[in-house]
C-alpha cells in the first residue's frame, strides 16, 4: 500500500505513542506528544505524520535553531514502522532541512529502533557519538552553602536575556544542543520543573550558572568559564535533588554525550549510572 504525509494531528499521538513504545520496550519513554509539540519545533509545524492506507505509520519532526550557529539540524523524534517508512520519512525531514538552509542533518537512534538505523545507513548517514542515559537513586548529599559572592535568583524575576545570555556561552560547541532563542528558552523554562531548576547570579546580578530540570531528568547544567572548578556544577546538581526528593521523586535522570569528558566524570563522581542503552547520534552532510 502507498504511503502519504499529512500534518501532525494531535488525536493521532496516542498511536504514534504506542508504536514507539513497542520498539522501544522495555524502555519507554513517554514524551512523544511534549517533544513533537515542542517550542523547537515550532509547537508541531515543524513536524509530519505518515500512513499507509488509514494505519498511522510514523512520523518526524524537525529542529532548525543549529543552523544559524554551525549549518546543522535535527531530526527528532523520527519513528518508523519499517525500512520504507523510515525512508520516506528521512527523505522529508532532509527537504525541509535543506531548504530552511542546513547543511548537515543529524538523528538519533535508540536501542530497538532497527527499521530507522537501516533506513539512516541506507541514506548514507555515519555514527557519529553516543549519548549516555544516567540515573541516580535520591537522596544526594546536602549541597553545601553557595560560592561566595553568589545567590539563587527567584523563578518568578528571572532576566530572560541575561539567562540566555548564560545558556548560550555555557552551551556554545556542545554536541546536539542548539542555542533556542530567548522566546523558546523561556517557554521551555516555564514549562519545566520550576522548584528543581537553578539560576545563580553575582553580586552584579549577572547569571553565572544554571540547571534546567524537567520532570526528573536534568536537561541542562552550564557554568560561565569564570566560575568553572570551583564544584558549582556539583552544587547545582545537589540542590536540585534535593528538591526533586522533597517532591517525592526517587530519582535524578541525565543524557550526556559519551565524548564529553568532564560531564562524565562529573555523573560518574556523583554516583549516576547507566539505566539504558545508549543512544546512537547519526550524521548526514546536505
Amino acid at each position: 500500500m502507498s504511503l502519504h504525509i499529512t500534518p501532525l494531528l494531535p488525536a493521532a499521538l496516542p498511536l504514534l505513542q504506542d508504536l514507539w513504545n513497542r520498539q522501544l520496550a522495555p524502555h519507554l519513554v513517554h514524551t512523544l506528544a511534549h517533544d513533537l509539540q515542542s517550542p523547537g519545533r515550532a509547537h508541531g509545524q515543524n513536524a509530519v505524520m505518515i500512513w499507509r492506507a488509514e494505519q498511522v505509520a510514523g512520523c518526524v519532526g524537525w529542529v532548525t535553531l543549529g543552523i544559524a550557529e554551525d549549518g546543522c539540524a535535527y531530526g527528532s523524534p523520527l519513528i518508523a514502522a519499517d525500512v520504507e517508512v523510515a525512508t520516506a520519512l528521512i527523505g522529508v525531514v532532509s527537504e525541509e532541512v535543506r531548504a530552511a538552509g542546513a547543511q548537515r542533518l543529524r538523528i538519533s537512534v535508540r536501542a530497538g529502533e532497527n527499521a530507522k538505523r537501516e533506513g539512516l545507513q541506507r541514506a548514507g548517514f555515519s555514527g557519529l557519538f553516543e549519548f549516555v542515559n544516567f540515573s541516580r537513586a535520591l537522596p544526594l548529599a546536602a549541597a553545601p552553602g553557595l560560592a561566595a559572592g553568589l545567590h539563587a535568583v527567584d523563578s518568578g524575576a528571572i532576566d530572560w536575556d541575561r539567562l540566555h545570555a548564560c545558556y548560550a556561552e555555557t552551551f556554545a560547541g556542545v554536541p546536539n544542543s542548539p542555542i533556542p532563542a530567548v522566546a523558546a528558552l523561556r517557554e521551555e523554562w516555564l514549562a519545566a520543573n520550576p522548584q528543581a531548576s537553578l539560576v545563580l547570579a553575582d553580586a552584579s546580578g549577572e547569571y553565572q550558572a544554571f540547571a534546567l530540570v524537567d520532570g526528573c531528568s536534568v536537561e541542562g547544567v552550564g557554568v560561565r568559564h569564570g566560575w568553572r572548578g570551583r564544584g558549582l556544577a556539583e552544587q547545582l546538581y545537589q540542590l536540585a535533588a534535593a528538591q526533586l526528593a522533597g517532591q517525592g521523586e526517587t530519582e535524578i535522570r541525565a543524557l550526556v554525550a559519551a565524548g564529553n569528558a568532564a560531564s562524565m566524570r562529573l555523573h560518574e563522581k556523583l554516583g549516576f549510572t547507566e539505566y539504558a542503552p545508549r543512544w546512537t547520534v547519526y550524521e548526514l552532510r546536505l
